[in-house]
Formats: C-alpha cells, sequence, structure tokens
C-alpha cells in the first residue's frame, strides 16, 4: 500500500498516549452530544449477526433502546452507533464503573471474532476520505489522563494503536509508516 496516497496527521507519532481507564472510566464510550461511534457499511451486517451475544452484557436499558430504537442510525456510508440518551454508546456496559464495549468482550471470551468497530479501535486515530486515506489524531478533554501516561510510559498514539492500524491497513502498512515516520 502506497503511502503517498494517504494524508497523516504528523501528531500521530508525537504525541504521547495511553488509556488510562482506571482514571477516564471508558468515557470514549459515553461522550454526551458526541453522536455513536462510525460505522463501516460491512460492519452493519457483522454487528447483526452478533447482536445475541453483545446483548448478554448489557443493561435492561441499552438492550431496551436496541429492541425500540435500533442499534443504528444515518444511512449508506455515513453510519453509527446509536447512543442512549445521546451519551452512552448502546453497545457499552459497566464493570468495576468503567464503560467498556460489549463486543470487546465477547471477543475476549472467544465467542465472536468480530473485536469491535474499526473506529473505536482505533480512538484516538480518526479516519477519513472517500478512499479512508486521511488519518488524523483527534484529541478530546476526556483522554487528559491518557496523554499523561503515555508521556510516562513513552508510548506515542502511533504505538498505542498499533493493533487497530494493522488491522484496517495490515502490518506492512504500519511498518513503512514506522520507517518513514519514526527514523527520520
Amino acid at each position: 500500500m502506497s503511502l503517498e496516497k494517504f494524508i497523516i496527521d504528523n501528531r500521530i507519532f508525537s504525541v504521547k498516549f495511553s488509556c488510562d481507564l482506571n482514571k477516564c472510566k471508558g468515557a470514549c464510550c459515553t461522550l454526551k452530544g458526541a453522536g455513536g461511534a462510525p460505522l463501516l457499511d460491512e460492519e452493519v451486517n457483522i454487528i447483526r449477526k452478533n447482536l445475541k451475544i453483545a446483548k448478554k452484557y448489557l443493561s435492561e436499558v441499552n438492550i431496551k433502546c436496541i429492541e425500540k430504537d435500533g442499534f443504528l442510525e444515518g444511512s449508506t456510508g455515513d453510519y453509527a452507533i446509536r447512543s442512549v440518551n445521546d451519551e452512552q454508546c448502546v453497545f457499552s456496559y459497566y464493570e468495576d464503573e468503567i464503560a467498556k464495549c460489549s463486543f470487546q468482550k465477547a471477543f475476549n471470551n472467544n465467542e465472536t471474532y468480530f473485536r469491535k468497530p474499526v473506529s473505536c479501535h482505533l480512538f484516538p486515530i480518526r479516519i477519513s476520505g472517500d478512499k479512508r486515506n486521511i488519518l488524523r489524531y483527534e484529541e478530546i478533554n476526556e483522554c487528559k489522563d491518557a496523554l499523561d501516561k503515555g508521556k510516562a510510559e513513552n508510548v506515542s498514539v502511533f504505538e498505542f494503536a498499533k493493533d487497530s492500524l494493522v488491522r484496517e491497513y495490515g502490518e506492512d502498512f504500519y511498518d513503512d509508516l514506522r520507517e518513514k515516520y519514526c527514523n527520520e
């Protein structure tokens, strides 16, 4: 995959970042008024097929929201996951007062091959463009502690998001990015 086709925010390589769930409490799953996580068209059917598995981790409120309004909003090419009360992702649940993803839980328990929507997995990297070729760092106040932890651990956004970048673009792409941007 040719890197020349990509527009890449240099902050992905310079900003230090490592999630600190004990401090943020899973804020990225509960951002009030932010709208739901973006979904790829192909993820819609994957979610439908795994809905029963995900539901077993959800609260009654979330289940009722899904049953009443569905899990999806938007239209082809512009889908997003529905939020409960314009705040909590409909697929989030709480464990030890931390908001977590029911798909990630099912994935960790070997109940599904679907880890979570790629936009959630990539966060704080956001992808846009018709060819999904624009990668940028999205800074939000709720991740202040992740910046502190990233500095303490000397982990960049790029390093933090390795698994998700490899999932989306492949190992060669990740290696090419590292070679081009991290060895200068």
